[in-house]
């Protein structure tokens, strides 16, 4: 019973990735040429109406999602890696590095993630890279501490202990003892971290910056005016991106259960 439910979370997600990845090269339209009114209701050759300058709705939906799975993606590895490495680095050598980059995700907490936001994209203007720092930039201090909690856990254990009797050197103690042991807290984090940086990625389009082209994020604050007229401009994208990012917490979610304690 606990399978079938789960499964019916994630269907929609999964349809919501699939859409997002592939719909590029299912589309045979052209998600940017006007093809009927402002807000036109659905149908023949419009499935989901028109959006407010009567551009095809399906075929912007096909087109605005791709960028909403592989920036998030890219840019929460690359928050678990450095956020991991700079907790680990913190909790066992502690001192001035425990100090320093304490220092640093104090810093970052304290300023809203939105403000992170509208400061790169106005400072270095709209592109993949500067969304990807944005979701580095918000995330890194909030991994950076559980990792830098768990490591002085470990310390604490005669494993550490044992390797350093050994003679292993701190690095060789930080990857192959400390890391393994560390694994399922920060995991578990990382479904948290996925969704932020998915709901940051669509601010930036729901915001208004960048080109104008298909963005899921954009789509809805586009059309959000004729959604009495015709909705699904609006619902359909809102939709995809709740479903995306509560399949990508329960992916993560079910993977980090299965990691021995």
């Amino acid at each position: 019973m606990r399978r079938r439910l789960l499964w019916l979370w994630l269907l929609p997600g999964l349809v919501a990735v699939l859409v997002a990845v592939a719909g590029p090269w299912l589309d045979t339209g052209e998600p940017g040429r006007i093809i009927a009114m402002p807000y036109a209701t659905r149908g023949a050759g419009l499935p989901l109406g028109a959006d407010y300058a009567g551009r095809d709705v399906w075929s912007r939906l096909l087109h605005g999602g791709r960028m909403l799975v592989v920036l998030p993606v890219l840019g929460t590895v690359l928050t678990m890696l450095l956020g991991t490495a700079l907790g680990v680095l913190a909790g066992y050598l502690r001192g001035p590095v425990d100090f320093v980059v304490s220092r640093l995700d104090n810093l970052l907490l304290a300023i809203p993630p939105v403000l992170i936001l509208l400061m790169l994209l106005h400072g270095w203007g709209y592109s993949a890279a500067t969304l990807v720092a944005v979701i580095v930039a918000t995330g890194v201090p909030f991994v950076s501490r559980i990792a830098r909690a768990a490591t002085r856990q470990a310390v604490r254990t005669g494993y550490v202990d044992q390797a350093v009797g050994l003679g292993d050197g701190p690095v060789a103690v930080m990857t192959l003892e400390i890391l393994p042991n560390i694994a399922r807290p920060i995991l578990a984090d990382a479904g948290s971290r996925l969704a932020i940086a998915i709901f940051i990625t669509a601010s930036a389009g729901f915001l208004g910056f960048g080109p104008d082209e298909p963005n899921w994020g954009a789509m809805i604050s586009q059309n959000i005016e004729g959604v009495t007229l015709s909705p699904w401009g609006m619902i359909v994208p809102a939709v995809a991106l709740a479903a995306l990012t509560v399949t990508a917490n329960l992916t993560l979610d079910r993977l980090t259960a299965r990691i021995p304690a």
